[in-house]
């Protein structure tokens, strides 16, 4: 910027790499992403138990500290500048770029240098007391609290529904932005929430041994709900505001131009409409309440196990965007939003709900030169906190996108019975034996029904509220059968229409099923002795041995009608970590050990 004599932006004249932001109609865009640290975390972890055993009893108690500590020295995008062309000066958007007549200039004095610190702290107790030959029980409770995370400059806001204030600390009162609307009341107050102290959770299990190798385990449990390190920490705000200039042209002068692209007065600066979040003073975590029963059987070097898992999720916090006004058949005009001085408002609510079930059965097998490790799983995942579109009605229940219905996975590795000391070639010459002996074979098998998915619909705003789209109504299932889906046609897009004027649709969240998962790994693998304690280990990968197709979610928007319901095979790269599902893949690699 220096050489090339670009004034008006980056007024604290930080050095960090970048480059003005520019953007045409017919070319493309010149930008380099500003330089600076973006990362820059310490994690330190303090972890003490103790244990005391005494008759029948086995004591534990203990604590676990966690600080964090985030500093961020990067130059957010716009600090440079940011100028489109777009040929609206001289007919040419590479013409206005030659003359320096940028059609709209953008600039941003950002926040930076900018530290967060938070921690967590978690206090325990157990005993497991060995009542009899046959009963065991296990109880405790647990203390965890997270106080909330804090800037070191102090420039954190809130914001308050009921009075529409965006709220700051007193002492940060003068660090707002003059360019922050005038229609946006700023008032001083707490902004720091309150860390809740009852986060008090207890556990119990109990283990019978009904006879040898046989044994019913069970327990139940209560956990903290956990928002994450940085949680409600809203740092820029009426802090940090861009503003924006578009250029006009009066007898023949430009308004803006390089080398100084923006006007000398604020008085023509379009700020950027304003969007909020808020959350309430006192921090509420939810509460998980998790238990289990198996039942556990050894037959030979098998053991098998058949369990029953669920949860109860309750108080769990959620966002809720509040700026739309009811559905209706009235024309949306923005002084018909709760409050007009924002184009978006969210709060943050704890009365949301999830609840867990599954059933699961495991083979495992862990000795010999054969181990097996399968299990299967049948499972439901609701909860009342993603169908939200409407804020005068949410809490609709539905399924957990992440979560299949079946679900089986199954491991298994082989000593091949060749080289020293097993059935063939047991004495084999050293070389032979270097070459032959000492394989493993290893196979993973996923098999997984579909995970969920909305349909949507785009275009349109029948509620009348500025939602462009959004669920449509579900006049039929909608699910084919499974022996009718192929990858262009895989649920019945016809079964979904866009809603009539003045409602929502009324379709649920994720009532359709993806595609599920049929895919196998194998691996061989050979150890090469150098010496005692060192040794040279080959292996070789195939992912998707049979290089069956995996398919990703289907284009779900029914607005399209030329892509919907269509859907397209996984590549390279794991399909975004789902299980490595990609076509088929050799991998080699070597190691050593020792």
């Amino acid at each position: 910027m220096q050489a090339i004599g670009l004034q008006g932006v980056n007024p604290k004249g930080y050095k960090a790499g970048g480059f003005p932001y520019m953007t045409f109609v017919g070319l493309q865009q010149l930008f380099q992403q500003p330089g600076g640290v973006n990362l820059d975390q310490n994690i330190f972890q303090v972890t003490e138990s103790m244990t005391w055993s005494k008759g029948k009893h086995v004591l534990k108690w203990g604590s676990d500290l966690r600080l964090f500590r985030d500093h961020n020295f990067g130059i957010p995008t716009g600090t440079y500048g940011t100028f489109s062309f777009n040929g609206s000066l001289t007919g040419i958007d590479y013409g206005d770029f030659l003359l320096g007549l940028p059609y709209n200039s953008t600039r941003l004095d950002p926040l930076t240098d900018r530290r967060q610190k938070a921690y967590e702290w978690g206090l325990f107790i157990t005993d497991t007391f060995k009542i009899s030959r046959r009963l065991t029980l296990d109880y405790g409770l647990r203390w965890d609290y997270f106080p909330p995370s804090r800037y070191d400059d102090g420039l954190q806001y809130n914001w308050d529904p009921n009075t529409g204030n965006v709220i700051v600390a007193q002492e940060a009162r003068s660090k707002v932005s003059p360019l922050y609307s005038p229609k946006i009341a700023i008032a001083t107050g707490q902004v720091v929430p309150n860390a809740s102290k009852k986060n008090f959770r207890p556990r119990i299990g109990a283990a019978y041994r009904l006879q040898e190798g046989f044994v019913i385990r069970g327990g139940y449990g209560q956990y903290t709900e956990s928002f994450g390190n940085f949680f409600r920490a809203q740092g820029t705000g009426p802090f940090q505001i861009s503003e924006s200039y578009f250029n006009t042209i009066t007898n023949g002068v430009p308004l803006l131009s390089f080398p100084n692209p923006f006007p000398s007065s604020l008085a023509s600066a379009a700020i950027p409409s304003q969007s909020v979040s808020g959350y309430p003073l006192d921090t509420s975590h939810g509460v998980i309440h998790q238990f289990n029963v198996s039942v556990e059987k050894e037959l030979g070097k098998w053991g098998v196990r058949a369990s029953y898992i669920g949860s109860r999720s309750k108080g769990l916090n959620y966002s809720l965007a509040l700026n739309k006004p009811r559905p209706s058949l009235i024309p949306f005009t923005a002084d018909r939003r709760p409050w007009p001085q924002f184009v978006g408002t969210s709060f943050t609510y704890s009365n949301g709900e999830a609840t867990y079930n599954s059933g699961q059965i495991e083979v495992q097998r862990k000795s010999g030169p054969f181990l097996f490790d399968g299990h299967y799983t049948i499972a439901s995942n609701l909860n009342n906190m993603t169908n939200t579109e409407n804020p005068y009605d949410p809490l609709w229940w539905g399924r957990d996108n992440y979560t299949s219905r079946h679900r089986a996975v199954l491991s298994a590795t082989y000593d091949l019975p060749v080289g020293k000391g097993r059935r063939f070639l047991a004495s084999a010459p050293a070389t032979v034996n270097y070459v032959l002996g000492d394989w493993q074979i290893g196979v993973v098998s996923y098999f997984q029904s579909g995970q969920y998915f909305t349909p949507g619909f785009s275009g349109s705003d029948p509620s009348n509220t500025n939602t462009s789209g959004g669920r449509p109504d579900r006049i039929a299932d909608g699910n084919y059968p499974p022996g009718q889906r192929d990858r262009n046609k895989w649920f019945d897009a016809s079964a979904f229409v866009a809603p009539p004027a003045g409602r929502f649709g009324n379709a649920g969240a994720n009532i359709l099923e993806g595609p599920g998962m049929n895919l196998q790994h194998i691996s061989l693998i050979k150890n090469f002795p150098i010496r005692e304690q060192l040794r040279f280990v080959i292996q070789g990968m195939f992912t998707n041995v049979a290089n069956h197709p995996i398919f990703d979610f289907p284009f779900s928007n029914i607005s399209v009608p030329a892509s919907v319901a269509r859907t397209y095979q996984l590549r390279e790269g794991g399909g975004g970590g789902r299980e490595m599902a990609g076509p088929r893949n050799l991998q080699l690699r070597a190691r050593i050990e020792f």
